[in-house]
């Protein structure tokens, strides 16, 4: 059985906890292509939230950042989906064995931090220096994309099903 991702439209870190703790409190299956568990994801994104806090980021080198900035940041900013592939770096790429418990608590607590952080954040490792709002909207939008590989148990019907 192959399911299709779901639509997500975040818009603030309270919608991305509230479905994180809906797929961990009512269960899911993984959507066509989609193969990180609930705490891989939220691993793997709190990584990317605790390197805009972080006193080191590491940015890809150029002209990488130019490309992603100016082709692909501007469809995330509006929500759009894209069919990039990135491999992951290993920095931020979430361990195998890792349970959902772990993933969500790193994720709550690079949350807080996230948005109690005074200032501009650090470059982002694929776009460089953004301002403090397009960071904000960047995260949301890779909340989204992540997270619309884990389809929650009770939703899957027919329709979802190719």
């Amino acid at each position: 059985m192959s399911l299709n991702r779901r639509q997500l439209r975040f818009e603030n870190w309270d919608q991305v906890m509230a479905d994180i703790e809906h797929l961990d409190r009512t269960g899911y299956q993984h959507a066509r292509n989609g193969n990180w568990s609930l705490g891989q994801i939220c691993e793997h994104l709190a990584k990317i939230l605790e390197a805009a806090v972080g006193s080191e980021s590491k940015v890809m080198m150029w002209p990488i950042p130019w490309i992603l900035r100016n082709v692909f940041l501007k469809k995330m900013l509006r929500h759009q989906a894209t069919s990039l592939r990135v491999k992951v770096p290993l920095a931020f790429a979430p361990r195998a064995e890792l349970t959902d418990e772990e993933g969500i608590e790193r994720l709550r607590a690079a949350v807080l931090k996230f948005v109690s952080h005074p200032g501009d954040y650090a470059p982002h490792p694929a776009f460089g220096m953004l301002p403090r709002n397009q960071w904000e909207h960047q995260q949301y939008w890779h909340c989204e994309h992540h997270l619309s590989f884990l389809i929650p148990k009770h939703e899957i019907d027919v329709s979802s099903v190719k």
